[in-house]
């Protein structure tokens, strides 16, 4: 029994990294980039009354990321400045438990988290399975893999993680928490 275990665990641990090498991760930083790109796009739509009567300026500032498997890419900080205040779009990176991106919202009290997460997601869910040793073992059944739609949800703070979705209402709330207004 021993030795049929471990053949099966080897088994299981070759086919798990040839999936990994299988994995195109200039692709998968290409395609966040791409997101990242759309959310400024779709903050600037929402902050178009300001930007073009003066009130806010625009900047952009590139930024060094090192994620494993990808390795070092650069990607943009978005900066919004109006009367006194000033706050920024970090990127954090795409290779995060639950999400494919994450952009913190910093400003002078506080951050605020967008993360990219499947459309029909409304937070983190726990799963847990218990394994009794002994009787006959079944594995789970493996599904297969929805098509995912992504969109930037606004994160809640843990311990309890909520999305919220990114329209012009929770935009604006996010703002005004993170500049204290």
């Amino acid at each position: 029994m021993g030795k049929k275990d471990f053949d099966e665990f080897i088994k299981k641990q070759r086919a798990k990294a040839d999936e990994e090498r299988e994995i195109n991760w200039s692709m998968k930083r290409d395609e966040w980039l791409t997101c990242l790109d759309q959310l400024y796009k779709k903050i600037l739509s929402m902050m178009k009354k300001y930007t073009e009567s003066g009130d806010v300026s625009v900047e952009y500032r590139e930024k060094a990321i090192n994620e494993e498997w990808i390795g070092e890419y650069k990607a943009k900080i978005m900066i919004l400045k109006f009367k006194g205040n000033e706050v920024s779009f970090d990127p954090i990176g795409t290779i995060l438990i639950g999400a494919k991106g994450r952009v913190d919202l910093k400003g002078s009290a506080g951050t605020v988290k967008f993360v990219l997460v499947n459309k029909q997601s409304v937070g983190l869910r726990e799963k847990a399975a218990i394994h009794v040793s002994g009787g006959s073992k079944t594995e789970p059944k493996e599904q297969e893999p929805e098509k995912i739609e992504w969109d930037w949800k606004i994160a809640t703070p843990p311990p309890r993680i909520k999305y919220i979705e990114l329209n012009e209402e929770s935009f604006f709330d996010a703002l005004m928490e993170v500049i204290n207004g």
